[in-house]
């Protein structure tokens, strides 16, 4: 009796091994790391995902500067949104999703957001760091 019970616990650990991650896999985009950086990028771990619920994991990596972490839901591509007379983007003209304000240097935060289909920018619009080149494009399928 013994042997039947190890039997039947190796057969269940071993479906189980297969079919956790298939499961996991089906249930959404799980976490995106999102570094910002030094050099003025936003480097994603994954620059698309499903609809749904998604979770930034946003890390400013830069030694010295504060970044911002902005999702911008738009048909623009990143490097065509539309700038204020100070050359920042202006955001009165598009649709803010989520934000990640002022991250210190070294810190984390997560931001959680719904997002239905279509194209996004994710961008840092702190003074000068959109015109640095600090923004990406983000697709949701």
């Amino acid at each position: 009796m013994n042997i039947q019970r190890l039997r039947k616990f190796f057969i269940v650990a071993v479906v189980s091994l297969f079919l956790v991650p298939l499961l996991a896999a089906c249930g959404g985009s799980g976490a995106i790391n999102a570094s910002l950086t030094e050099d003025y990028k936003i480097q994603l771990s994954k620059t698309t995902a499903k609809a749904g619920s998604i979770t930034f994991h946003v890390t400013n990596n830069a030694t010295d500067l504060n970044h911002e972490f902005v999702i911008v839901k738009t048909d623009l591509q990143a490097a065509d949104l539309p700038l204020n007379s100070d050359g920042n983007v202006d955001e009165t003209k598009l649709d803010i999703i989520g934000r990640v304000p002022q991250l210190e240097p070294g810190k984390s935060q997560d931001l959680t957001v719904d997002l239905a289909a279509g194209h996004y920018v994710i961008m840092c619009n702190l003074p000068g760091h959109y015109a640095q080149g600090m923004y990406t494009d983000f697709s949701v399928q």
